[in-house]
């Protein structure tokens, strides 16, 4: 009876080991691409402010 109370644990140990690594694994895919999400919004945001709205030339 010991030894089945002992595989138990540690199937269950093994059970809760993938289940936190697989959490993990998503919540750090989330957090890179939220990053990744920020950084090309901040560049085309930086982009727009450094060059401007594109002007029409004027004719003389």
């Amino acid at each position: 009876m010991n030894i089945l109370k002992a595989v138990l644990v540690v199937v269950g140990l093994i059970v809760v080991g993938m289940l936190a690594w697989a959490l993990l694994k998503l919540l750090l895919s989330l957090v890179l691409y939220i990053v990744v999400g920020a950084l090309v919004v901040g560049g085309v945001w930086y982009a727009y402010n450094r060059y401007g709205r594109p002007t029409r030339t004027r004719r003389r």
